[in-house]
């Protein structure tokens, strides 16, 4: 039972991480419908970000302490946000009219632009991040010890959840966010500035990206593509919730999340495998996914 529990916590650990990419990306796909593929390089800059911080502010390149490494991880949100508001303006919003598969591959090449980036500035070799100093011990759960940072990691993923829904269910901005998701021509019509609405819900998705990359950066290995190898993962979540839907971001995330934990555990060689097969069932019974609205 105590390994059924650690399984469970890890897949928890797994979801929050991949919520925070799929609720970025379905805001953005929600609003502007576009498929924002450079989402995983986001991560990544929040990962790398990370470690830069890491680096510069503490003594040789030790660990922050927990205030040091928080500041780290919103200024590598705030930063990656207001690149990605940048991007918006300067690349997106000038191919929008060409289509959506357009924008995708616009994307796509800007992905592989930002890998080749952090290739030049930090190599291609494996970088660490340590853990903040204070938060790398572990806490004793039976015959077995679940690290203090997990449990951190997983009420501060609840408090950016219930913080996404205030803000989309209970201020202005998110009743524009969901007014956009109905009808973007008639918002439009009203007076309300679109292509505004635009930038800020895409920095705000690459923002959510980079916080997730920041936090993920001390339990994983840094490389230059590990953004596109959480994509495929993130794809999967919002395939199985709905693209566009918050709350079936959140069902998505976990089924995937608990789905890996303990697919991992029963038959490690085939969790992949059904979890793709469980995408291709839920496709073929709801296209739109979980909680998506079919397109009319």
């Amino acid at each position: 039972m105590e390994e059924l529990a650690l399984q469970f916590v890890s897949g928890l650990l797994k979801a929050m991480f991949l919520f925070l990419l799929a609720s970025g990306l379905s805001l953005i796909f929600g609003v502007s419908r576009v498929l924002n593929i450079t989402h995983g390089a986001f991560y990544a800059l929040g990962a790398y970000l990370a470690y830069v911080a890491t680096r510069s502010g503490a003594p040789g390149g030790g660990a922050l302490g927990p205030a040091g490494f928080a500041a780290a991880v919103l200024g590598a949100g705030i930063a990656v946000g207001l690149l990605g508001a940048v991007f918006e303006v300067l690349i997106l919003r000038r191919v929008y009219r060409a289509g959506m598969l357009f924008v995708a591959l616009v994307t796509f090449g800007a992905i592989l632009v930002i890998e080749e980036f952090i290739k030049i500035v930090w190599g291609a070799g494996l970088l660490a991040v340590p853990r903040p100093a204070g938060l790398d011990g572990a806490i004793a759960f039976g015959a077995n010890r679940l690290p203090v940072y997990d449990v951190l990691l997983l009420a501060v993923g609840a408090l950016i959840a219930l913080g996404l829904w205030i803000v989309v269910e209970r201020t202005r901005f998110g009743l524009l966010v969901r007014a956009a998701a109905i009808d973007r021509e008639m918002l439009s019509v009203l007076g309300v500035d679109v292509p505004r609405l635009y930038t800020f819900t895409f920095a705000g998705g690459a923002c959510l990206a980079a916080l997730a990359g920041a936090l993920a950066a001390p339990m994983v290995s840094l490389t230059p593509t590990m953004g596109s190898l959480i994509l495929i993962e993130v794809f999967a979540v919002v395939v199985i919730g709905g693209l566009g839907s918050l709350p079936g971001s959140l069902i998505g995330a976990l089924i995937v999340g608990e789905f890996e934990a303990f697919g991992i555990l029963v038959l490690p060689e085939l969790a992949m495998p059904m979890l793709y097969l469980l995408m291709a069932v839920i496709l073929i019974v709801r296209p739109s996914g979980i909680l998506g609205v079919p397109d009319k």
